[in-house]
């Protein structure tokens, strides 16, 4: 993933989850360590489908769980395979 795009969908989880872009790293758990929620990961969803011009099955949000889940999540949806 571009480092653009990757800074975009930083920036967009932490709006959701409400905490500071250094909080979110590769590898932090969204779920045990910034309280992240099925709302607020279906609010990540809609923010990605809309932002990357990608559609990703709702059975995919069980696998959004750090960010470099997430990017593996959009990377395997998206038509041109790697963003």
């Amino acid at each position: 993933m571009e480092k653009i795009q990757k800074e975009k969908l930083i920036q967009m989880i932490a709006e959701v989850l409400e905490v500071e872009i250094e909080d979110i790293k590769d590898d932090t758990d969204l779920v045990e360590e910034l309280d992240a929620d099925s709302m607020m990961a279906l609010e990540i969803l809609a923010g990605i489908e809309k932002e990357f011009q990608i559609k990703i099955p709702e059975e995919e949000l069980q696998k959004f769980t750090s960010l470099n889940n997430i990017i593996s999540v959009i990377e395997e949806n998206s038509k041109e395979g790697v963003l």
